[in-house]
């Protein structure tokens, strides 16, 4: 296995984080393993990697009880080709603006993506069968919250908070305290918005992991870093032109941010030369 695979042991379940090489852009794939079935969420964007998340759903063994994507953005939904090929009948459920998202411009965006990155891409778009309405749903004795977050990192997005086990799946609105943020969208008040009612949510629920969209788990701790990214970012962004100058303006503002080349792949994204 290229990818590797972190698990939170949390009494009555587990919760299996698999994360690809840079290669793979570090996009999670979360498993909440439960006593008698599974919540996969997110599902890759290459197939190589869709495929090992794949061997890590049968090593355990449990039927699926479900897929779950947080939001439409491709390195997230590609990778659904292949798991609901390879473990037909489990249903694939979204907020329903994200399934609105996916049936007008999901195979568009996954043809673009193919231009780019070649076969590994999807072929064709797998459109959510069933939705996600916000609010609290228990499963197996677990009680999940589910909320729904608009105009951040993109317009739509999904968030699932175990109250009672102090662990939050934020996906990509929050990242690593060292990390550059994918600022695909100028939705920059709004996220920082966002990041403020996480922050909030993480005092009332005594949240100590917040499960990422791109690498390992952090901690409340990452919420300031990120918002001062955000706002650096909403002034490089005030100030440049293209992006090429955004860039510049973040590398120069915060030098110390990794991994570059995310910069300067959602930089193509925010001046519209690559859709999201």
């Amino acid at each position: 296995m290229n990818g590797t695979v972190q698990t939170l042991d949390l009494s009555d379940l587990k919760i299996h984080i698999y994360t690809p090489p840079e290669d793979g852009f570090r996009v999670n794939s979360t498993i909440f393993e439960l006593a008698d079935r599974l919540i996969v969420v997110d599902g890759q964007i290459f197939e190589r990697f869709a495929r090992e998340v794949g061997d890590v759903i049968e090593g355990l063994g449990k039927p699926i009880d479900r897929f779950v994507l947080t939001h439409n953005h491709p390195d997230h939904f590609s990778g659904f080709e292949h798991l609901t090929q390879r473990f037909p009948g489990v249903q694939l459920a979204a907020l329903p603006s994200v399934r609105d998202y996916l049936v007008r411009l999901g195979q568009q965006v996954l043809d673009v993506r193919r231009g780019i990155f070649g076969a590994e891409i999807a072929a064709h778009v797998v459109v959510p069968d069933a939705v996600i309405v916000p609010g609290e749903l228990v499963i197996s004795g677990v009680r999940f919250l589910f909320q729904e977050f608009t105009d951040a990192e993109a317009e739509h997005a999904l968030t699932i908070t175990l109250p009672e086990h102090g662990v939050a799946l934020v996906s990509d609105l929050v990242g690593g305290a060292g990390d550059h943020l994918f600022t695909v969208q100028p939705h920059f008040e709004g996220w920082i918005a966002v990041l403020e009612k996480i922050r909030l949510d993480t005092a009332k629920f005594g949240l100590k992991t917040l499960i990422v969209g791109h690498g390992a788990p952090v901690g409340p701790e990452a919420l300031p870093a990120n918002i001062e990214y955000l706002k650096a970012a909403r002034t490089a962004y005030d100030a440049s032109a293209k992006a090429d100058d955004f860039v510049a303006a973040i590398g120069a503002s915060l030098p110390e941010r990794t991994p570059d080349a995310w910069v300067n792949w959602s930089s193509q994204m925010l001046y519209g030369h690559v859709a999201p």
